[in-house]
């Protein structure tokens, strides 16, 4: 059966782009994927059935290329960093855009090109349509929680969910009914560390989505990195919110997890009655 339908990927950085990459051809469809320049795995290419690297800054030419190979639906998938934005410079679509936001945080600016996109006739999917494979049920994952670790685990999706809402950060880091920590700018892995530094071990980590979570463009992701920064910040529980958080390098992250006897829980909102 020939690959008649053609479905586009604008590939950042690490693994998630191969794990889309994968969902595409299991689909029996054809991949064709801009690969962002300096963000991409060189491997991608060599698996894509149509491949073009450009700046991240050249959305028109990006909107070009999709075009001319037919894609109509495309995914985004992987990580990329601010300085790719600027690298090569941006191209007069990118510039328009930028020209009308009245705030220019990342969210804002991500929406815009997926608003472009749609604009041009590409729809856009939700990331969590192509990644299935990386997200987990409810459930426990790894060992079971104590009484007290249940209630850390269940304050810090609440606080998260809350922080969430107001934008600022979707990891929490909770010790016996303290929070110590809020994910801000610095990212997930600082906050970690800066949670540890100040409660000591024992701690736990809580990951979620936000409440607006736009899943075209912004899923909350854990991997082998989240569980590194838990061990040197002495924490003890990993606790992420089931079916709407990407678990990536799930084998290396479940080994080191084990090796360190860390606890890792998947909950739900429901779970906790929240809206």
């Amino acid at each position: 059966m020939g690959k008649t339908e053609k479905i586009g990927l604008v590939a950042g950085r690490a693994n998630l782009p191969f794990v889309a990459l994968e969902e595409i051809h299991r689909r029996g469809a054809g991949a064709v994927v801009v690969g962002l320049a300096g963000e991409v795995g060189r491997e991608l290419a060599e698996r894509s059935d149509d491949y073009l690297e450009l700046p991240a800054g050249n959305l028109g030419g990006i909107i070009g290329y999709l075009q001319s190979q037919g894609v109509t639906e495309l995914v985004m998938a992987g990580k990329v960093g601010k300085e790719a934005l600027f690298r090569g410079g941006f191209d007069p679509v990118v510039m328009r855009l930028l020209q009308k936001l009245p705030e220019k945080n990342d969210d804002a600016i991500l929406l815009a090109i997926v608003n472009e996109f749609e604009t041009n006739g590409l729809h856009v999917a939700k990331q969590t349509d192509y990644l299935r494979a990386l997200l987990v049920d409810p459930g426990s994952i790894i060992g079971t929680l104590s009484e007290m670790e249940l209630k850390d685990v269940r304050l810090g999706f609440r606080v998260a969910k809350n922080m969430g809402g107001l934008d600022i950060g979707q990891s929490v880091v909770v010790k016996q009914g303290v929070v110590l920590a809020v994910e801000a700018i610095e990212g997930t892995d600082q906050a970690i560390r800066r949670g540890g530094s100040l409660g000591g071990p024992g701690s736990v980590v809580v990951k979620v989505s936000k409440p607006q979570q736009d899943e075209r463009f912004d899923v909350p992701t854990v991997g082998k990195s989240t569980v590194e920064s838990m061990i040197a910040a002495g924490s003890g529980v990993l606790g992420i919110e089931a079916r709407k958080t990407l678990v990536t390098e799930q084998k290396d992250l479940m080994e080191l997890a084990v090796r360190h006897q860390l606890k890792i829980v998947a909950i739900t909102a429901d779970e906790l009655k929240l809206d």
